[in-house]
């Protein structure tokens, strides 16, 4: 009797296995399905399907205010995703504007000299221009002259060369100095690096009659100015070098260091 019930109970267990999970379907036996799998498969391109933001301006007026308008709550998702472009990336735009606006500007940075004794003249000259030049000085490298004089006036130099001349010197291995007024009106006979070969070539000065020579330092408390200017347009640049070396004392502007 107790064998009978036990093969019973697992022949029920076993039944209700078969008709839980479908098995006995095909005899008409099964649960109730529960759910709607014939509206998933009539869906067309469900993977399309994305959810589109639809992002309103404060100051908007509302969809329902607008005469003529359809409102997106009738339009399905599909269609108001795929009608949707796509957003740019943000700050995009702004990046490509700025990066424009660097390349229109293309700063030139340019600078005139160096000058000894004119640097005032030129940079009222670029000021005039419309310009606005920044000065810079440095002092010059040390170097030694074989000098005569420094003279009380032009015509004593003026016979202090013909008596040169007389000496048989060579064109060339003299001349009046042009641009060091602490030694003006004077004659130089050799500008040379270091004090040594100075004295060296008063040495052969002196041998060749020229008793009145002696060595300075030719640049002695001494400063060069360069004038530079900054931030220039390609247009500002371009007049400047319209200027001419008759304004700018003989030079030409050239490129800022490390530009």
């Amino acid at each position: 009797m107790l064998r009978t019930i036990v093969l019973l109970l697992i022949l029920a267990n076993l039944g209700f296995f078969a008709w839980s999970h479908g098995y006995l379907r095909a005899a008409g036996l099964g649960p109730t399905t529960v759910g709607e799998p014939q509206r998933l498969q009539q869906q067309i391109h469900p993977e399309r399907l994305t959810i589109a933001v639809r992002t309103v301006l404060p100051d908007a007026p509302p969809a329902s205010a607008v005469d003529g308008r359809v409102s997106t709550a009738s339009i399905p998702v599909a269609a108001v995703s795929e009608a949707s472009p796509t957003p740019s990336p943000a700050g995009s735009a702004p990046a490509a504007a700025a990066s424009g606006t660097e390349a229109v500007k293309s700063p030139v940075c340019l600078q005139v000299g160096p000058y000894l004794t004119a640097g005032s003249d030129v940079g009222a000259a670029l000021r005039a221009a419309g310009f606005a030049p920044v000065e810079k000085q440095h002092p010059l490298p040390p170097q030694w002259m074989v000098l005569m004089g420094p003279y009380p006036d032009t015509d004593t130099l003026k016979r202090k060369l013909g008596e040169l001349q007389r000496l048989g010197l060579k064109d060339g291995s003299y001349a009046a100095v042009p641009d060091r007024p602490r030694y003006m009106p004077g004659i130089s006979l050799g500008v040379l690096g270091t004090e040594a070969a100075a004295q060296a070539q008063l040495a052969i000065m002196q041998a060749k009659g020229v008793s009145s020579a002696h060595v300075v330092q030719r640049n002695l408390d001494m400063q060069a100015t360069t004038w530079v200017l900054n931030g220039l347009t390609k247009e500002q640049a371009a007049n400047l070098r319209k200027l001419g070396t008759t304004a700018l004392k003989g030079k030409t502007p050239e490129a800022c260091p490390g530009r």
